[in-house]
């Protein structure tokens, strides 16, 4: 069985015009059906790519949106998620799902802020100390 993300596109569930091509509808369901196989399977960079195939289609439609905000917030790229969702939050205002993903993405930058405020609190600690070493040695001296 072949993955999901090396279906040809005209294999495409949806309307086909006379010659077998599926409709543009058809298309951009195909490419998010593929994409969230490919990100559910941890394949996040060829899930983003897939998806950076929609600009050209149809990066409109909420679900794309969603994905894809989905895919940038497993990759950490936390702003990008957040301001998709921001987007689709404004096309469905009363949508749980989005607000509870803006919810995580703030809880994320906060966290994230803090990690780094603690990873780099010796280097703020070490700075203090030579200061107040450095202003130590100056009144020795000077008295």
């Amino acid at each position: 069985m072949q993955p999901p993300e090396s279906y040809p596109l005209k294999q495409a569930a949806g309307p086909h015009n006379e010659e077998g091509v599926p409709s543009q509808e058809a298309m951009v369901t195909d490419i998010l059906i593929r994409a969230g196989a490919l990100a559910r399977r941890g394949s996040l960079l060829q899930a983003e790519n897939l998806m950076g195939t929609l600009s050209n289609i149809d990066s409109s439609r909420i679900e794309a949106i969603d994905l894809l905000a989905k895919v940038y917030a497993q990759q950490g790229k936390i702003d990008q998620a957040q301001a998709l969702w921001l987007k689709a939050l404004q096309r469905d205002p009363s949508n749980l799902h989005f607000l509870s993903a803006l919810r995580s993405c703030a809880c994320l930058k906060k966290s994230r802020l803090e990690q780094f405020v603690l990873q780099h609190l010796w280097l703020l600690i070490a700075v203090v100390l030579w200061f107040l070493i450095a202003m130590a040695v100056i009144v020795s001296t000077a008295l």
